[in-house]
């Protein structure tokens, strides 16, 4: 996805545009990567009650965080929505 098709995940989420690094939209579930971690709770909390649908992790719920370290040790954070 192009970084100047995020506007629509930022208005869903409620973050910045600028936030967005990175989305993949799935099946079952979709993961987005941003800068910060306000931003990172913001969509969890979005879509806080809902779950993965279908596959071996069908009902697991979304929103998970994870930290990752990009190439200049900079924290970015990954979300399950």
């Amino acid at each position: 996805m192009e970084k100047n098709e995020f506007d629509w995940l930022a208005k869903r989420f409620g973050i910045p545009e600028s936030d967005i690094l990175w989305y993949n939209s799935g099946i079952c579930y979709s993961r987005i990567q941003v800068r910060t971690r306000e931003s990172a709770e913001k969509v969890s909390k979005a879509v806080q009650g809902e779950t993965v649908n279908g596959g071996m992790l069908d009902g697991m719920p979304l929103g998970g965080i994870s930290e990752y370290h990009d190439s200049n040790d900079k924290i970015l954070f990954d979300v399950t929505c």
